[in-house]
Order: C-alpha cells, then sequence, then structure tokens
C-alpha cells in the first residue's frame, strides 16, 4: 500500500467517523459499507487487503492495544468462563462448521476443518462500542473482549496446524496436538518475557516518548520473535500486552507517562481498525461473491449453528460447575460473535497447493460480510428486548438533571463573585441563591428517584465519583514529585497501593453481587 492510498483510506475514516455522529450505525460497519461503495465504483483502484501486512503491521498493533486495557483482576475472576470459550468454543467451533461444511457442501475433510479453523475468530469492536453507548454489563462486556482476543491466537495456531497437514499429506493426532501445544505455550512464555523484560526497564526513567516508542517494540518484537521461532506470533504479542498493561503501566510509568502511552495505543488502534475495516469492504467488492451466493448462505447458516452449538453447550456445562452464565447473556454471546478481517487474511494467505483455494475465498468474504452487516446491525434490538441495556429514556433524563444540578451551582459561584465585586447586592444574592437551592432539592430528589429505579444508574455514578476521587489523589502525588516534595519512586509507590485499594474494592463489590448477577 503506497502512501497516497494511506491518505485516502484516513481521509474516508475521518469523513465516516465525523458523520457517524448523526447516523446511528456502527462505525466499523460504516467503513466496511463505504468500502463496498468505493469498491463498487473503483474509486481506489489498486488498493487491497494483503495478508501479510495485516498480519506484521496491522495485528500486533489491535492484540497489544486490546491486552494493555485488559486488567489481571477482572480477568481471573472470569478466566474459566473466558478460557473454555476461547479454547474449547474455537475448537469445537471449527470441528462442527467444519464437519457441517463437508456433508452439506461436499468440501474435502481437512479443508472444510481448514475453513472451520478460518471462520472461527470472532471480531467484537463494534459491538463492544455499542455495549458502552447501551451501558451493558460490564463482565459481559469482559467475557465478549477477552474471548475474542484469546480465539484469535488459538484459531490462527489451528489454521497453521491443519494447513501444513494439508500441504505434506502427514498426518498424525499426536504429532498435530503436540505442535498445536507447544505453538501456543511457546508463543505466550516468548511474550511474558519480552513483556516484562520492556516493564523492568521502564522504571530506569520518566520519559513518555521512550516508553511510547518502548511499548512500540514490545508489541511489534514480541511478534517477530515468536514467528521467527515457528511459535505463534498472536499469543505472544496477547501476553506482552497483559503483562505491560498490568505491570509496566501502574508501576513502571508516572501517570501522566501512563496517559501518554494509553493515548498513543487508541489513536494507534483507531487509525489500523480504520483501514482495515475500509479494506475488508474494498476486498470484498473484488470477490465473486455473488457467484457463491448458494455456498455463501449455507456457510454463513453452518457458522452460525456451530456458534449457537458451542456457546450454549459450554455455557450449560459452565453453569453447573459454578461458573454462572445467565440465560440471556448466551443469547448475546452468539449473537455478538462477529467475523472479520484475521478470517479474510487468514484465507489469502492460504498456500497455492491447496486445491480448493479459489472455493474458499469467497465464501469466506461472503460470510464475513453477511456477519458483520446482519450481526452488527441487529446486535442492539436484541440487547434492548433482552432488556440488558439501560432504559434510555431515564438515561436521558439522568444526563439532563446533571447538567441543570452544573448549571445551578454555577449560577451560585457567578451570584457571589458579582457580590464580591460590588455588582448585586447580599440580600439579592440570597434571595435568588434560595430560588436556586430549591431547584437543586428538587433535582437531587429526581436524580434519587432514576437511582431507584435503574440500578446501573446509580452505579455508574458510584464509579465516577470513584474515579474522581482516585484520580485527584494520583494527580497530587504527581504533582508534589514534579515539585520535589517526594521521590518519583514513592509517588509511584502510593499510586500502585491506591490501585490495588481500589481493585480490592471492586472485587468485594462483585462478591457481593454475585448471587445477582447470576439471576
Amino acid at each position: 500500500m503506497h502512501s497516497f492510498s494511506f491518505f485516502w483510506l484516513m481521509l474516508l475514516a475521518s469523513i465516516v467517523a465525523m458523520l457517524g455522529r448523526f447516523v446511528k450505525i456502527p462505525y466499523t460497519i460504516a467503513l466496511v459499507l463505504t468500502g463496498l461503495v468505493v469498491g463498487y465504483f473503483g474509486l481506489l483502484p489498486g488498493v487491497y487487503l494483503e495478508p501479510h501486512i495485516l498480519f506484521a503491521i496491522f495485528l500486533p498493533p489491535l492484540l497489544f492495544e486490546a491486552g494493555i486495557n485488559i486488567h489481571f483482576r477482572p480477568l481471573q475472576r472470569q478466566w474459566k468462563i473466558i478460557g473454555v470459550l476461547a479454547i474449547f468454543g474455537t475448537v469445537i467451533s471449527t470441528v462442527l462448521v467444519g464437519y457441517g461444511m463437508h456433508y452439506l457442501l461436499g468440501l474435502p475433510i481437512l479443508v472444510a476443518l481448514l475453513f472451520g479453523a478460518m471462520i472461527s475468530p470472532t471480531d467484537p469492536i463494534s459491538v463492544l462500542a455499542l455495549f458502552k453507548r447501551l451501558g451493558v454489563n460490564e463482565r459481559l462486556s469482559m467475557i465478549v473482549e477477552a474471548e475474542s482476543l484469546f480465539n484469535d491466537g488459538i484459531a490462527v495456531v489451528l489454521f497453521g496446524v491443519l494447513q501444513s497437514v494439508l500441504v505434506t499429506s502427514a498426518f498424525s493426532l499426536s504429532q498435530s496436538l503436540v505442535s498445536f501445544v507447544v505453538t501456543v505455550c511457546g508463543g505466550a512464555v516468548i511474550g511474558i518475557l519480552v513483556g516484562a523484560v520492556a516493564s523492568r526497564i521502564t522504571q530506569e526513567f520518566d520519559d513518555h516518548l521512550l516508553e511510547i516508542t518502548l511499548t512500540t517494540v514490545v508489541a511489534y518484537g514480541s511478534y517477530l520473535a515468536a514467528e521467527s521461532v515457528h511459535v505463534s506470533g498472536v499469543i505472544a504479542v496477547v501476553a506482552a500486552s497483559l503483562v505491560v498493561g498490568n505491570y509496566g503501566l501502574p508501576q513502571g510509568m508516572t501517570p501522566a507517562s501512563r496517559m501518554a502511552v494509553l493515548s498513543f495505543w487508541e489513536y494507534a488502534a483507531f487509525a489500523v481498525n480504520s483501514m482495515v475495516f475500509l479494506l475488508v469492504g474494498l476486498e470484498i467488492t473484488v470477490m465473486p461473491v455473488a457467484d457463491s451466493l448458494l455456498p455463501v448462505l449455507v456457510a454463513a447458516a453452518v457458522v452460525l449453528a456451530a456458534r449457537a452449538l458451542s456457546v450454549y453447550s459450554l455455557s450449560a456445562l459452565l453453569s453447573a460447575a459454578g461458573q454462572v452464565i445467565p440465560s440471556r447473556w448466551r443469547h448475546v454471546l452468539v449473537w455478538s460473535g462477529l467475523r472479520g478481517a484475521l478470517s479474510m487474511a487468514m484465507v489469502l494467505g492460504i498456500s497455492p497447493a491447496v486445491p480448493e483455494r479459489d472455493i474458499l475465498i469467497p465464501v469466506i468474504f461472503g460470510v464475513v460480510l453477511l456477519s458483520l452487516v446482519g450481526q452488527g446491525l441487529t446486535i442492539e434490538p436484541l440487547v434492548a428486548k433482552l432488556g440488558l441495556s439501560r432504559k434510555q429514556s431515564d438515561l436521558e433524563a439522568y444526563h439532563l438533571l446533571l447538567g441543570e444540578n452544573m448549571s445551578l451551582r454555577v449560577a451560585v459561584e457567578e451570584l457571589d463573585r458579582n457580590v464580591r465585586q460590588g455588582a448585586i447586592s447580599q440580600s439579592v444574592r440570597d434571595e435568588m441563591a434560595e430560588q436556586i437551592a430549591v431547584k437543586q432539592q428538587a433535582i437531587e430528589q429526581r436524580i434519587a428517584r432514576l437511582h431507584m429505579s435503574d440500578e446501573n444508574i446509580a452505579a455508574d455514578e458510584q464509579k465516577k465519583a470513584e474515579r474522581i476521587v482516585l484520580l485527584a489523589q494520583k494527580t497530587a502525588f504527581h504533582n508534589a514529585a514534579r515539585s520535589g516534595i517526594m521521590e518519583w519512586s514513592a509517588a509511584a509507590k502510593l499510586i500502585s497501593q491506591l490501585e490495588t485499594e481500589q481493585e480490592m474494592r471492586a472485587d468485594q463489590i462483585h462478591d457481593a453481587e454475585g448471587g445477582s448477577r447470576s439471576s
């Protein structure tokens, strides 16, 4: 991709992002639709999705940004659910899709299983943005995000093992299992080592530019190091990002540096995602998807059925083992399993030695398109119907009340300022302040009623208050270190203690609400 194409892709992404403020369509799906239109009219000739660019250039920052924002404590609370869905769910989906494609479309069984591995990884980017806007339970959002993060690596490893068997025509179950375990564990070990070394280095200096550069080296270095010894680069990046996010950022960086690093990776993920989803739309237009309509529809049905069977069966087993997944959440987990660019990159990267390659490419692309558009545009009504989102009317009323209350407080401050300047008398100020106080009391009563009618609003406000207090304390420590009142190491230690206390409170809240969440 040359620089001129990069410019046009970023310009298109910017336009779509701005228009997205007025059109209620998930940003990533809007990008795919834009790519379809641009590709159909041939407005960007010669621009296409290259597998090696996606894997080596685009994938590491996407995985790294997701990983550094996942905290260990919530992950530890859900690790059984996430691990089962990501590992066993991906394997079950691969097998079910493989045999379904074998019996319904007549694909050779190994080719069909390869198809299953390629289409199994989920891409919940647009879903998570929607969850955040609707106020969906954070535990459900964590499960969806973390499952996707880990099943990417599992699917890529399965893809590599199956493709090797196809190309060499040599299959050994024990050898394949050993290769799978070595590839996954080897990638994890390299990622942990790279992340740990980088996190230790960040403790030796305080320079946000160097720390941004170092995290960039970690993202790409862990991937390249793992791939160079033929283990999973995807797993390596995930492992490295979790170490840096939970050890390097809180213990090795000052709050200012941490904010700079997180802001950089937030932008990097936004830019890369924008280009990837535009390229997805562009690529679909050059594939003979319409000529393969029947196989695409059959494959899409098989993929969705396999997702449903794996999620419902594993959820039932987990619930029986004490890891309860509410029934309404299971429906969302099934429908939020969108497919994305990773599946397309894998199918484009299939060895030419696989004779069915030309059949698999349009079918994968068609399934991805149906998944992104069909499921992506209907997940919001499903969440609303299941009662998993906050009442939008209550939420809007809450925000209006907060805004009015803030304006009244500012008005009182302005009255006091005018009294000090002699612009108005104290008696007039007191009369006006009394009227404002009556309005504020009424607003507080209405907010209290909203807290009672929607526990999510009350919980969110409590979390917001805790974040405000935590940020104020961190800022005080940071300013004290900058002014020389205390050493940076002492400030970092105090900040780490604050964050530990916050996590412990979160654990207590989670344990206290465990019974109600499982209902």
